[in-house]
């Protein structure tokens, strides 16, 4: 499915930030259990415990409240970010665990060769490199 270096970069890109937004939202949902709860899960990697503990439709929002600022910092298309945010919110919502095929079949939806991603802005932009704060 991905092809082209383009194509490459943007789905680790991507994985990068799914895996980061699934860990927002493990440590979240970890901390709102008590320490009994905690205790067996302790070994689980955070962007894994939505398999292990449920998620409420209505929990979706606060999990992944900030979620997505690096991706958005550093300048991925808001089409990106909202794909990926999707496909999260399916993962979390569902109890199903993050599968790099998965992934590539949200990002193939997308038209990856007309996005402006943040190594193609030019030089001297606001796009063109992560904020330095």
């Amino acid at each position: 499915m991905i092809q082209s270096p383009r194509e490459t970069v943007a789905a680790a890109t991507a994985e990068m930030a799914v895996l980061r937004a699934l860990q927002v939202a493990g440590r979240r949902l970890l901390a709102r259990r008590s320490r009994a709860v905690r205790g067996p899960l302790r070994t689980v990697p955070s962007w894994e415990l939505h398999v292990h503990l449920p998620v409420g439709d209505t929990d979706l929002a606060l999990l992944l409240r900030d979620a997505w600022v690096i991706p958005e910092a550093v300048g991925l298309p808001s089409t990106m970010i909202e794909a990926l945010d999707q496909h999260v919110r399916i993962l979390l919502a569902a109890g199903l665990g993050y599968h790099r095929d998965d992934l590539f079949k949200t990002l193939s939806r997308l038209p990856l060769e007309e996005l402006v991603l943040p190594w193609d802005a030019p030089a001297g932009t606001d796009k063109a490199h992560a904020p330095s704060k």
